[in-house]
């Protein structure tokens, strides 16, 4: 009756407009199964509201290509959206007044897609944001905000964001809000952030050249690096 289970594309913001999110390529372990599938995948809300209600992914290998998978997320479980997630970063003061900022100095702020990626059940948000100025040809990436639980962290770099989220160093929390402040290199981090890192830049590198069967298997090795980053941030709470 008031269409709560009506399902429509997720939206989230590209320049200052919301619009639905694309569909991205990953490699995708189906509940139930072993064995990793190469899929086409689209998140998906209720109508008027935000929060995921599922994902419908198109199979592309060739046992299976053309058939379609839908998965429902639990009814008693909030799961953000890609539109809960552009708020929440909106609601961080320092990250809200910075892109008010740039926009303000004639530039132009882009934000890219909210890449949402499962980790141990949960989901794991990322999401580049850019800037081009009026005389660039081509925007240049600013800042990377990730977001896993309640918890979020933003830096220059993807690696130096996820450093933020998984050892809380307050040397990133400069970084991120100077300019001027030092740089954290590849070099300190621990191997599951540059494992991290790598795959995360060959994923976008490999999906600008529209060579999405081998982004989808950086995207699997992005999500496996942040699998065991959040399995190592576990056992130290314990």
């Amino acid at each position: 009756y008031n269409q709560e289970d009506l399902w429509i594309r997720a939206t989230d913001k590209y320049y200052n407009q919301m619009q639905p999110v694309d569909p991205y390529y990953i490699m995708w372990q189906q509940p139930g199964t072993t064995k990793q599938q190469f899929v086409l995948m689209c998140p998906f809300t209720p109508k008027n509201r935000q929060v995921l209600i599922g994902w419908i992914a198109g199979m592309c290998d060739a046992e299976n290509y053309g058939k379609f998978v839908a998965y429902q997320f639990p009814k008693d479980k909030m799961v953000l959206g890609p539109q809960q997630v552009e708020s929440k970063i909106d609601q961080d003061s320092f990250l809200s007044g910075q892109l008010t900022l740039w926009d303000q100095r004639g530039s132009k702020v882009i934000r890219g897609n909210v890449l949402a990626i499962p980790i141990n059940n949960t989901l794991f948000y990322v999401e580049p944001i850019y800037l081009q100025a009026e005389t660039a040809a081509y925007p240049e990436l600013r800042i990377v905000v990730v977001m896993h639980g309640d918890n979020m962290s933003y830096a220059k770099t993807f690696d130096e964001a996820l450093n933020g989220l998984f050892s809380k160093s307050p040397v990133l929390k400069s970084v991120s809000k100077s300019e001027s402040a030092a740089p954290i290199t590849v070099s300190q981090l621990p191997g599951q952030i540059k494992a991290a890192n790598e795959a995360f830049n060959n994923y976008f590198k490999l999906s600008a050249d529209k060579k999405f069967s081998e982004a989808a298997k950086e995207l699997e090795k992005l999500q496996q690096a942040l699998q065991n980053l959040s399995n190592q941030s576990a056992e130290k709470k314990k």
